[in-house]
């Protein structure tokens, strides 16, 4: 192979870095715990009903027999779920960078320029999520799902000094299993209620070295609306309504080998083989948008059963839907 030739192999490898520019993705990253404990419940005849079946007397959470005399309706203590989550938003790559163990490849790595323009990313998730109401104000949890998405990049310029090539786009798929666990804090005043959720994760993409870790953190505040039961002995309807935040801190580094990504077809040829082997690429970047602005709702259709939706806008688009079953 000429010199061309392998400037054309590193300048192509080169692309698949962009790629990672959201391997933040998961984010997966968001589980969504809402309290019910603010509202009071309901007797047959539509007015408050402070009263405390013996039924109700649980080992958990603790202190809920104190709070079910004082008048508060508290959900069943365990729970298990599906969520399903769609995420779409902005990252900033920093920096792309390769290495390999071939001294020749290196020498011409290292001066490697690369200018990244808009990357844009989106990803789904599906997660299975088991909680317990330790306290009437506190759940914990922990997840574990699947999350897999892609990444759409478009590349300014390549080169060495001087642009080899511009206005170069690129997309990359992505998937890999995330596990973590969090707790909600939560408290509320007649039907006003207010939540405090922090959960952290793991996720290992099937295209980077190690584990990519995400810190999500959300604040709510809304309402609680109670109807009458759906069905009788099932408890009241409840129907919760809010607005919130979102905030995510994300692992901003990601190391791979380049053997792993799935590569264009000018390059993923026999002969170009060896001079990929061992390579390996290193991305720098960061999130555009840490915040963004979130509102949902939660329908009780049963004590038992409740389904819950949310949506997130201004500075990072998402949508999630969850089924949950209480007992």
């Amino acid at each position: 192979m000429n010199f061309s030739n392998l400037n054309k192999v590193v300048l192509t490898a080169s692309l698949l870095a962009t790629g990672f520019s959201y391997a933040d993705s998961d984010r997966p990253l968001l589980s969504l715990s809402v309290s019910q404990s603010g509202g009071t419940a309901l007797n047959n005849e539509g007015s408050l009903d402070t009263r405390t079946p013996a039924s109700q007397s649980r080992v958990l959470p603790i202190w809920g027999d104190e709070a079910r005399a004082r008048g508060y309706d508290l959900p069943e203590p365990f729970g298990v779920s599906y969520n399903y989550m769609n995420l779409r938003q902005d990252v900033i790559v920093d920096k792309i960078g390769f290495s390999s163990n071939n001294a020749g490849i290196q020498g011409i790595l290292s001066q490697l320029l690369i200018d990244v323009g808009h990357t844009r990313s989106s990803n789904e998730s599906h997660m299975l999520k088991l909680d317990t109401w330790v306290f009437p104000f506190m759940n914990v949890y922990g997840i574990y799902g699947k999350t897999k998405g892609t990444s759409t990049a478009q590349l300014n310029s390549i080169g060495f000094g001087a642009p080899l090539a511009t206005d170069v786009p690129f997309n990359l798929d992505y998937e890999g299993k995330s596990y973590g666990a969090g707790f909600t804090l939560a408290g509320g005043y007649n039907q006003f209620f207010g939540t405090f959720d922090l959960n952290y994760t793991k996720t290992n993409l099937d295209i980077l070295d190690g584990d990519i870790k995400a810190l999500v953190i959300t604040p709510r505040v809304g309402y609680e609306f109670i109807f009458s039961p759906l069905i009788a002995g099932q408890g009241n309807t409840k129907l919760q309504v809010w607005t919130g935040a979102m905030y995510q801190d994300i692992t901003q580094r990601f190391k791979g080998d380049v053997s792993k990504l799935s590569l264009p077809g000018e390059i993923d040829k026999p002969w170009m083989k060896p001079f990929m082997n061992g390579m390996k690429f290193d991305v720098e970047q960061h999130l555009a948008h840490k915040w963004n602005q979130t509102v949902g709702a939660r329908l009780e259709l049963t004590r038992n059963f409740n389904v819950i939706t949310e949506v997130g806008f201004n500075n990072r688009n998402s949508f999630l839907i969850s089924g949950e079953f209480r007992f």
